[in-house]
């Protein structure tokens, strides 16, 4: 025995004649201009666009360059210890302003 379905309408307008408060509502609603706002202007979306883009760009341009410190040369072992690194460590440190101090036994 098989089933007949009847097909729902899609269409609110049944529910909506049917209450009177309800189409107060919906029509409220639609008057009011905080809900139903327009569309900004091209030239205003083109202009957010630029913007950002800019942004983006000063940000990059803002960073700090990385390049090399400015390092103090010095010899990795002395010549005494030329044949026992660990008896002649160079230390190697790096200051606030990008200056690398050696200390140790660098001559």
């Amino acid at each position: 025995m098989s089933a007949q379905y009847q097909a729902l309408s899609t269409d609110d307008s049944a529910e909506i004649g049917a209450d009177p408060q309800l189409r107060s509502q919906i029509q409220q609603l639609h008057a009011d201009p905080r809900f139903n706002r327009p569309a900004p202007s091209l030239w205003k979306r083109i202009a957010l666009l630029l913007v950002v883009a800019f942004l983006f760009w000063a940000a990059f341009q803002v960073q700090p360059k990385r390049s090399q410190p400015k390092i103090i040369h010095a010899e990795r072992y002395s010549k005494d210890y030329k044949y026992r690194p660990a008896a002649s460590p160079v230390i190697t440190e790096r200051l606030k302003d990008g200056v690398v101090r050696l200390r140790g036994a660098y001559f």
